[in-house]
C-alpha cells in the first residue's frame, strides 16, 4: 500500500491563520506521487466548561484572573467552524471524552502553562493562586480533581 501525505495539527491550530494555512497544506497534499490525495487532519481538546462543581469553579477561575482568556479562547473552532473551513473536502469528524486526573501541582502546573495566566509578578498572580487552592480544596476527591475534555478531530482536505 502507498504512503499517503498527513498534515496534522493539534492544539496550536487556534494559533494559526486559518485562511493562510489552507493554500500551503493544499501544496503540501498535491506532492503525492502516487495520485492517492493526502488528507489533514485538525484535533485539539476542548475543555469542557460545566458539569462537576470544579469545572464550572475553573471556569469563572479564568474569566476573574485570566489575562486574555476570552480572546484565547475564541480561537478554538467548533464542530460549524471547522465543517466551514474544511467545506465539501470534509470526509469525517469524531469527538470523545479525555481526562486528566490531576493532584495539586498537577493542576497548579497545567493552569500555570496556560498563555493567558498572569506570570509571578503580576498583581493577579498569588489572587489566582489562592483561588485555586480554595477551588481544589473545596471540589477534589481523595486528593485530585478530574479536569474533562472532549477531544475533536477533524479529517478531509480543506476547499
Amino acid at each position: 500500500m502507498p504512503a499517503s501525505t498527513l498534515v496534522s495539527a493539534a492544539q496550536a491550530f487556534h494559533w494559526f491563520d486559518p485562511q493562510a494555512v489552507k493554500p500551503e497544506w493544499r501544496r503540501i497534499l498535491r506532492q503525492q506521487a502516487d495520485g492517492t490525495p493526502g488528507l489533514v487532519a485538525v484535533y485539539w481538546n476542548s475543555r469542557r466548561l460545566t458539569g462537576t462543581p470544579f469545572l464550572e469553579g475553573y471556569e469563572r477561575l479564568l474569566l476573574d484572573y485570566g489575562l486574555d482568556y476570552s480572546s484565547v479562547s475564541e480561537r478554538y473552532g467548533d464542530d460549524d467552524d471547522m465543517r466551514r473551513w474544511f467545506g465539501a473536502g470534509l470526509r469525517g469528524m469524531a469527538c470523545f471524552a479525555h481526562g486528566q486526573h490531576l493532584d495539586f501541582d498537577a493542576l497548579r502546573g497545567r493552569l500555570l502553562s496556560s498563555s493567558y495566566a498572569p506570570r509571578p509578578g503580576h498583581p493577579q498572580h498569588l489572587p489566582m493562586l489562592q483561588a485555586l487552592e480554595r477551588l481544589f480544596a473545596d471540589t477534589a476527591r481523595d486528593g485530585f480533581i478530574d479536569f474533562d475534555y472532549d477531544t475533536r478531530i477533524f479529517v478531509g482536505v480543506p476547499d
